[in-house]
Order: structure tokens, then C-alpha cells, then sequence
């Protein structure tokens, strides 16, 4: 015999979705507060955080030592100077590519999209870009979309496929031994760290269910990204080798995989400053000349962003300034 539910049920299914309905306002509400308030935290502490732990680290090695210690080769500087243009350049010809434009798109969008990047958070870069040509460029609808989705996934997995040929080379070489509880995690971490590569096979195998890019276009996007990936790598491990601050080639393959690594880890502020407190570490654990190696670590990150700086960050600030001046001018 059916059981009719009764008006007082009646009235809480019908009462349902309209409290689901503030719920979720609700929720956005807490989150659209609180959020912001976390992620400025989050923004600001974590880079004082490790500024405090590189000043008390060069502390430890002598300030004076480790000023005595500077690189002094000259192809030092010009290796790190173009290292800077690899990645903007390598976007340039992608974005290009996939968005069938040629010179709309200058060179300094694709700097300011690195300085964000590096500046704020992983991805604040991306999204500047995708305002900026969706306000911009004539394209095609879902086109934009789809391009900067798909090339940081197609990015995101010749990385990791990099860093993977890196660590099997430095295992084979028997330098670095795999820890001893590893074994038992394997199929953990790897079904883990292996999710951009699947999310790439998704895209050649989904085809135009999931993507507007051509396989052609999926094949010559993520071929840019793996040819950009061995380029910068490579002068970072030239950088090591010119720089005198290791022993060996081997040790700075380890550091050239060290700072990769890094680097894949997503939404981490300040990974420019991570990098040189994870470094000045390794070199401790490594018996490596901690002044060195702190020298190395600390001229990379002020080149870069005196680079930054100079050719992004003034020229964006005073373009903003000029364009504020301009509007008071047609106000006025």
C-alpha cells in the first residue's frame, strides 16, 4: 500500500531547494569575505615568512663571505639575462598559433603575464591575459577559452614529464637513492602526480568534446612547452656549471631538478624566494660551501627581479600613468 507523504512533507520538499538556495548564498557570502582576507594573508605572510628564513640563512653563512663568493664569470650574467625570455617568447608562438593572430599580440603582454605569475600567484597571469585579448582581440567565441585552458594543461604535463626523465636519470646514475618508505607509496604518489598527464591524454583522446584545438594544434602546443622546458633547464644547468658553486655535473643536475620541482608545486607564492631558502637548505644536507651556493641563489633571484622590474614593472606603471593623464585630459 503506497504511503502518500503527507502536507507537512509536502511543504519541506517544496521548502527544500529554497533553503539549499541561502545556504549557498550564504556560503559564497563567507567565502567571498573570508577568502580574500586568506589569500591576502596568504600573499603576504608566506613571502615574509621566507624572507625571515634567507636573512637568518645568510646570516649563518656570513654576509661577507657570501658577497666574496658572487659568481664572477661574465657568461654567468648573459645566460641568466636571456633565460628570462624563454618562457614569454615560447607563449608568444603558442598563443599565436592557437589564436591565429600575428603582431595584434606584442611580446610584452606575454612579460607581463610572467611578472604576474611570479609576482602574485600562480595563474593571475593567465587570467590577465584572457581579459586582456578578450578585450582586445576579434576571436572567435570559446577560442580564447579553450587556448589558455588547454596550453597550461598541455604545459603542466611537459613539465612533468621533464621532471620525471630528470629524476630517472638521477636514480639510474645512483646519486640519488629513493627513500626507504617510498616503495609502499609508489602507486599513491604516482596516481597523484601523474593527473596532468592523463588531463593531456584527455585532450587527444576527447578530441572536439573537450577541446577546440585540433590534435595538430595539441601536438605542436605541448612540443613548444617540452622545447621550452629543456631550453630553460639547460641554461639553468649551465648557470650551476659556470657558476663554480658545485662539485660536480651531477650535483647540478640535482639542483636543476630541485628547482623544477618546485616549481610544479601549484598556488605557492614567492617560488623565486622558496627556491633560494630549499637551496641554501640542500646545501647544508649536501656538506656543499653554503656561501656558494647562497651566492648563486641569491644573485638569480635579484637579476630576475631587477629584470622584472626594469623591462615590466616600470614600463606597465608608467603606461597606467599615462593612460589616467589621458582620460583627465578628454574629462577636462
Amino acid at each position: 500500500m503506497p504511503v502518500w507523504p503527507s502536507r507537512t512533507g509536502k511543504f519541506q520538499m517544496r521548502m527544500l531547494p529554497k533553503v539549499l538556495r541561502e545556504i549557498t548564498n550564504v556560503a559564497v557570502s563567507l567565502n567571498a569575505r573570508w577568502g580574500k582576507l586568506t589569500l591576502h594573508v596568504v600573499r603576504w605572510l608566506v613571502p615574509i615568512f621566507l624572507l625571515a628564513f634567507v636573512g637568518y640563512s645568510l646570516t649563518q653563512a656570513g654576509w661577507g663571505h657570501v658577497w666574496d663568493a658572487r659568481p664572477r664569470a661574465l657568461g654567468f650574467y648573459l645566460v641568466l639575462l636571456l633565460q628570462f625570455f624563454i618562457q614569454p617568447i615560447a607563449d608568444l608562438l603558442i598563443y599565436r598559433n592557437l589564436l591565429e593572430i600575428g603582431r595584434p599580440l606584442p611580446l610584452s603582454i606575454m612579460l607581463r603575464k610572467r611578472f604576474l605569475n611570479t609576482v602574485m600567484l600562480d595563474y593571475s597571469g593567465e587570467a590577465y591575459f584572457f581579459f586582456w585579448a578578450k578585450r582586445k582581440l576579434d576571436l572567435k567565441k570559446g577560442i580564447l577559452l579553450h587556448a589558455v585552458k588547454d596550453s597550461n594543461v598541455l604545459s603542466a604535463g611537459a613539465g612533468l614529464a621533464i621532471l620525471c626523465l630528470i629524476l630517472l636519470a638521477l636514480v639510474a646514475s645512483g646519486d640519488v637513492k629513493l627513500p626507504a618508505f617510498l616503495p609502499a607509496k609508489l602507486w599513491t604518489l604516482a596516481s597523484i602526480g601523474s593527473l596532468p598527464i592523463v588531463l593531456c591524454l584527455a585532450l587527444v583522446i576527447g578530441g572536439h568534446r573537450v577541446t577546440a584545438l585540433s590534435r595538430v594544434e595539441i601536438a605542436s602546443t605541448f612540443a613548444i612547452h617540452i622545447a621550452r622546458s629543456i631550453a630553460v633547464l639547460s641554461l639553468e644547468f649551465v648557470l650551476w656549471w659556470l657558476s663554480g658553486a658545485l662539485p660536480s655535473t651531477l650535483v647540478c643536475l640535482e639542483f636543476v631538478a630541485l628547482r623544477l620541482l618546485l616549481t610544479r608545486l601549484p598556488f605557492i607564492p614567492s617560488k623565486d624566494l622558496l627556491f633560494v631558502g630549499v637551496g641554501m637548505a640542500a646545501a647544508g644536507l649536501m656538506d656543499l660551501s653554503a656561501p656558494k651556493v647562497a651566492a648563486v641563489l641569491v644573485t638569480m633571484t635579484a637579476v630576475n627581479q631587477l629584470q622584472e622590474l626594469v623591462l615590466v614593472g616600470l614600463p606597465w606603471l608608467f603606461e597606467q600613468f599615462q593612460n589616467r593623464h589621458r582620460a583627465v585630459e578628454n574629462e577636462s
